[in-house]
């Protein structure tokens, strides 16, 4: 400072002038950098509302379109969920009625209520025609099932085939007869077999299939 002074001393007037010029605009400088600064902040803040605005502007958007898409999902999930039941309960009326109609077809001994020839062939219609109402259904209707269940549906269909055509099969060499006593042995033991198979283990078959049913539809 006391060099100023006695510059000031020195030099005269002029140097006032120098100095308070560089004193001012140092302040003036300092003023516009402020302003600038400020004007800046109020620009980000500005360009910071209106990039908020845009975010809350798409997450309504996304919101509204995430709404919509889960409407349309619960609408066909239900519509499906309600064909998919349908075709269990129909799926599962037929093989009760398959299996009920092999039970009976697969006894080892009838009572003849009026005539013997005649119910048998009643018989074999019945589960003839259980047969094909249970795979013409199924058929067009496995895709409501996953691969493995479309598997054991499609397994029992075959299984109930080749069990009512062997027991068929040695039923009608019992009547047309001229079997040796081997013959009627082997065929015995097999279609007492095939009567405790379809009794006993089918009966297992199809309670797996009735849990699997239900987890499907939703019953505990």
């Amino acid at each position: 400072m006391e060099e100023v002074v006695k510059l000031v001393l020195y030099s005269g007037p002029s140097v006032l002038v120098i100095l308070a010029g560089l004193v001012w605009g140092k302040k003036l400088i300092e003023y516009f950098f402020d302003e600038a600064i400020e004007i800046r902040k109020l620009q980000l803040n500005q360009n910071l509302e209106g990039f908020k605005g845009q975010i809350e502007q798409q997450n309504k958007d996304f919101q509204h379109q995430l709404d919509r898409t889960l409407n349309e999902f619960n609408i066909r999930f239900s519509k499906l969920h309600e064909e998919r039941a349908e075709v269990i309960k129909e799926l599962y009326k037929r093989i009760v009625e398959l299996h009920s109609a092999m039970v009976i077809f697969t006894r080892r001994v009838h009572v003849v209520i009026d005539n013997g020839d005649k119910e048998e062939e009643e018989r074999l219609i019945s589960v003839n025609k259980a047969l094909n109402e249970f795979h013409n259904f199924f058929i067009p209707n496995r895709i409501f099932f996953n691969k493995v269940l479309a598997g054991k549906l499609e397994n029992l269909s075959k299984e109930y085939w080749n069990k009512g055509w062997d027991f068929a099969s040695m039923h009608g060499q019992f009547k047309a007869g001229g079997l040796t006593k081997e013959i009627v042995k082997s065929y015995l033991e097999k279609s007492r077999k095939i009567t405790e198979t379809i009794e006993t283990d089918f009966v297992k078959l199809i309670e797996d299939l009735e849990n699997e049913f239900r987890q499907m539809l939703g019953v505990k």
